[in-house]
């Protein structure tokens, strides 16, 4: 059996943070934006996910009036389709559930159908389109929502 906890993300996990970014994403945040992330505490959510000592997994969001958004989640290549994902997910959105939020947001590249299958198998649907969003490539972002339950 594996020793796995969500927690608050530290400084001091921003290191395996930024690998797992950078395998995970075309344009990867920078170890500054995870630093600033981490000073807005009373209006974020920062979580890493620990197995066996090691974090597997992280996602970011911010809390805004009554809806969380979510900035970035990923999960080490290595332990994923195994339901990390999942469980950062959910805790992200307890917490902000805790804190009054009544939806969770999120922006995802149109041409990204596993992480467009992940949301939608957590509840999510599509809202809308930014069009050329991702300055990277022009791509449109699809606008997801998740309405918790009143």
């Amino acid at each position: 059996m594996t020793g796995r906890a969500i927690r608050e993300m530290t400084a001091g996990d921003i290191p395996p943070v930024m690998e797992i970014e950078r395998s995970s994403f075309i344009t990867p945040w920078t170890e500054g934006m995870f630093r600033s992330q981490l000073k807005f505490r009373n209006h974020a959510i920062n979580l890493v996910l620990v197995e066996d000592g090691t974090v597997a997994g992280y996602a970011a969001a911010w809390i805004a009036y009554d809806e969380i958004h979510l900035l970035s989640i990923a999960v080490v290549p290595a332990a994923r389709r195994r339901g990390l994902g999942g469980e950062i997910l959910r805790a992200v959105m307890v917490r902000g559930r805790a804190r009054g939020v009544i939806r969770v947001i999120l922006e995802v590249r149109e041409g990204n159908a596993a992480a467009r299958a992940f949301y939608h198998m957590h509840g999510f649907v599509d809202i809308g389109t930014r069009r050329r969003y991702y300055s990277d490539t022009d791509e449109d972002a699809i606008i997801m929502e998740y309405v918790f339950d009143v």
